[in-house]
Order: structure tokens, then C-alpha cells, then sequence
């Protein structure tokens, strides 16, 4: 869709609290966009849906909502696992997609669904929404300018709330902190950087090798430029930092809390002293929205594709040989 006096009309697959909390509205209240249809994993949760959002098409399955002409792009917010059969179906339908985190479950599933977009001619993105947040966008703007100087090493940690999970969330295969946090802190590290993980080492708790949903995460990595990075997620910790540090050879980068917290505030020492940048929170779901708006008109936002995508899956993917073999791991994509 190129077409920039039209409205986005989005669908959204799989009705959960993501969607209905922050996506949805996001949508409604973007000039640049309409939601026009919706699937829920029950009639009943799509009619409830659709009801409370004034949706116009319910719809019962997805082969139903590929084939509504009315629909140009779709949210899929499905449980992990499912992520790979919707992209196909819904890039074969010649529809743009953004797809929640993790993009999929297997490297090789990843590389279909990117070639499966590129046949199709259509956009993907991926729902790494925290690279928008003003200040995230700025620290990256700092790091690419050079002016902490060689990267030497990153540490970021992120926590997830402590309540209780249900249904798909139980499941290790595909969820625990790994997956709704983790992924987002590898996306991060890379993004803000320009370096790609080379190799991992890692360890969860509960151990993955219980097969159990891990609730705690320490993943330390090498990028390729020879920087270290130390990324730590969880969901056991009531008060965490939630902040990001950047050392480099010639000043040091450091953020008051990135989440759970009404300003965020950048730091950097140098020889000469240290400097402060305040940023009021970004509604980083809303600006996901216009970010996608603005791929699909034929522009580019900071919004992972594909390619950057698959990478990350890689990477997750190497993680988890990690706690698996107990060893550090190559990254291969």
C-alpha cells in the first residue's frame, strides 16, 4: 500500500491484552489508520472484541480474514508458536504485516516468512516498539555519533511484572522471560550499537533444561565489534534498575530507569564532567502504529524488517543452545 490519502486498514489476529490494552486504541486514535476487522481464538472473544471497538468484521478463522479485500495490513499478536503459519498465510494474501516479538520460533521458520513477504511484495515488520521511545532513540543517535568512542561494553536489564501467567505462557517451548522480555534486550543491544552478536553464553531460572518457563534471564554476549554486552531480563525482581549503560574509550553512557518510570534520563561522563538529556515516557505502542504507517506508505521507520529480524532470531536461537549445552555459542544465521 502506497497510497498516502487513504487510512491503513488494519485487522488484528489474537485478541489478548497487548492488542486490546495498547494496539488497539493506538490504532483508533491514529488519523493514519482504521481497524476494520478482527480474530479472536473464540467467537465469543471476537464478538466481545469487535463489540467494544466498534469493529465491523468479526472474523472465524484465518483463512476467512486473508481473503477480506477491505484489510490491508494485520497486527498478529498470536501465541509465539503460531507466529510462522499466520505470516505465511496472511504475506500469500497480500497482506503488510507487523508481527509481535519473537518473530518465530526457529531460524529456518524466520527465513521463511521473510522470503514468503519478499515473494508477496509486501511489508514486514517486527513489534520491537521500545526502539521508539524518545530516549532509546536518542542514545543510539549519542552512540553513532562517536561520541563515546570505541564501545567497550553495554549492560541492559529489563523486568516484567510479577503476576501470575496462564494458558500458552506456561509453556517453555515458547515462553518465559526469554520470549516476552528477553528478545526485546537482544533487538536493543543491536539497534542502539550497530553491532551484531557474534556469540552467547547464558543461564535461566528456572533452567530451560527442566523444561520449565524460565522467570529469570543472564545472557552475556561478544558483538562484532569486539564490544561485550550483558543483557539481563526477569519477571522475580520487585524493584529492578530497568536502565542501559554504554562504556566506551572515550565517555560513558548511562539511563535513569527505562520502565515503570514518568521521565527518562541520559547521562554521560567524559573527562570534562557529565551531562543530563531528560525525555518525557514515549507512548511507544502509539508510535508504533504511525511508524507502521509510514512503512507502508513507502517510507522507512525504526522498526525491525525482516532481515533484522531473522537475526535476532539467531540469536535467541543460540541463547538457548547456550543454557542448553552449557557453552558458548557461535550465533549462525
Amino acid at each position: 500500500m502506497n497510497n498516502t490519502n487513504k487510512p491503513v486498514r488494519w485487522a488484528i489476529v489474537g485478541l489478548g491484552w497487548v492488542a486490546t490494552d495498547f494496539v488497539a486504541p493506538g490504532i483508533i486514535k491514529s488519523p493514519g489508520s482504521e481497524l476494520v476487522a478482527c480474530l479472536g481464538s473464540t467467537p465469543e472473544k471476537s464478538r466481545a472484541f469487535a463489540e467494544k471497538f466498534k469493529v465491523a468484521r468479526p472474523h472465524p478463522d484465518l483463512e476467512s480474514l486473508a481473503r477480506d479485500p477491505d484489510v490491508d495490513a494485520v497486527y498478529i499478536a498470536l501465541p509465539n508458536a503460531m507466529h510462522h503459519g499466520a505470516v505465511l498465510t496472511l504475506a500469500r494474501a497480500g497482506k503488510d504485516i507487523l508481527c509481535e516479538k519473537p518473530f518465530a520460533m526457529k531460524t529456518q521458520h524466520a527465513r521463511e516468512m521473510v522470503q514468503a513477504c519478499r515473494d508477496a511484495g509486501v511489508v514486514l515488520r517486527v513489534a520491537h516498539q521500545i526502539r521508539l521511545d524518545a530516549a532509546v532513540v536518542r542514545v543510539r543517535e549519542i552512540v553513532r555519533s562517536g561520541r563515546l568512542g570505541r564501545l567497550a561494553e553495554i549492560s541492559l536489564e529489563r523486568a516484567s511484572g510479577l503476576s501470575s501467567r496462564a494458558s500458552w505462557r506456561n509453556d517453555f517451548e515458547q515462553s518465559g522471560v526469554m520470549y516476552d522480555v528477553g528478545v526485546h534486550l537482544l533487538d536493543l543491544i543491536q539497534y542502539v550499537s550497530g553491532q551484531r552478536f557474534v556469540e552467547v553464553a547464558a543461564f535461566t531460572h528456572p533452567d530451560r533444561r527442566d523444561k520449565k518457563s524460565d522467570d529469570t534471564m543472564t545472557v552475556l554476549g561478544r558483538l562484532d565489534g569486539d564490544c561485550h554486552a550483558l543483557a539481563k531480563a526477569t519477571r522475580e525482581v520487585a524493584s529492578a534498575e530497568n536502565n542501559l549503560l554504554i562504556e566506551g574509550d572515550k565517555a560513558t553512557l548511562v539511563t535513569s530507569a527505562l520502565r515503570f518510570a514518568k521521565e527518562h534520563v541520559i547521562t554521560i561522563r567524559d573527562a570534562q564532567g557529565s551531562t543530563e538529556e531528560r525525555f518525557p515516557v514515549s507512548p511507544a505502542y502509539d508510535l508504533q502504529v504511525q511508524a507502521f504507517e509510514t512503512d507502508v506508505r513507502g517510507g522507512r521507520s525504526l522498526l525491525p524488517d525482516g532481515e533484522d529480524s531473522l537475526y535476532t532470531v539467531a540469536v535467541t536461537n543460540a541463547v538457548l543452545q547456550s543454557i542448553d549445552e552449557r557453552r558458548i555459542v557461535t550465533v549462525t544465521a
